[in-house]
């Protein structure tokens, strides 16, 4: 499932916490850009995905000779994404409900294009982490969605069947294309506004109707 969440752009109130990092920003930026730059070299930019947690303790070990322990450096990624991004938000009233009527029935995963080192804690933030049984992260396992290696691998983390799982998402070919491709059942979440025929998905809710996403999975999975 990857649908349902973005950033308040109310900035946050909280003070930033000094990691006592002595270089200036754009140097920081600089030795993280080279670093991602690295990265890819060689690799194919559609398929796979940095960890910017990673990056980030390379830079502070190697760059800046100061290395911090991987919580820390977790800490420091959430601390300065709430500052730039603001809080996480839940977009639908119902999210929570249909969230924990899902989790009754079935084995709920997350399943993102994302960097867990912000997104993780921001799940946790909303109170909606409880739910979800696996957290599959495109930054974690190095696949980005538009590969069908990110989703082989989401199979084989939940050990189970294509047949036996469905997506839900928002991003047309990432959440329902991709993934179809494998022989996973898709529901497409569909935005307003959205023009699509959607043939391959296997259901569309429209997002304005999210609370029927479980009589929805119900029916895909019977149907299959």
């Amino acid at each position: 499932m990857d649908r349902g969440i973005s950033s308040d752009k109310r900035k946050s109130s909280r003070k930033s916490k000094n990691y006592g990092i002595n270089t200036s920003v754009s140097d920081l930026i600089s030795f993280i850009d080279q670093r991602k730059v690295d990265f890819y070299a060689r690799k194919d930019k559609t398929i796979y995905h940095h960890d910017f947690r990673a990056i980030i303790t390379d830079v502070l070990e190697k760059d800046l000779k100061h290395p911090l322990p991987s919580e820390v450096v977790s800490d420091f990624i959430y601390e300065y994404r709430k500052i730039s991004r603001g809080y996480a938000k839940l977009h639908h009233p119902k999210i929570i409900e249909v969230l924990a009527a899902l989790s009754e029935k079935y084995t709920l995963s997350i399943a993102s294009y994302t960097q867990s080192s912000f997104t993780q804690p921001e799940l946790e933030e909303l109170g909606i982490a409880k739910y979800f049984s696996y957290f599959v992260f495109s930054s974690d396992i190095g696949f980005r969605k538009e590969s069908t290696e990110f989703y082989k691998k989401c199979l084989e983390i939940v050990g189970k069947e294509p047949s036996d799982c469905v997506m839900v998402g928002d991003n047309y070919k990432e959440d329902v294309l991709i993934p179809s491709q494998l022989g996973i059942n898709t529901i497409w979440l569909k935005n307003p506004g959205a023009d699509l025929s959607a043939t391959e998905a296997k259901a569309v809710v429209n997002f304005e109707e999210f609370e029927r996403l479980l009589e929805v999975v119900g029916e895909v999975l019977r149907i299959n």
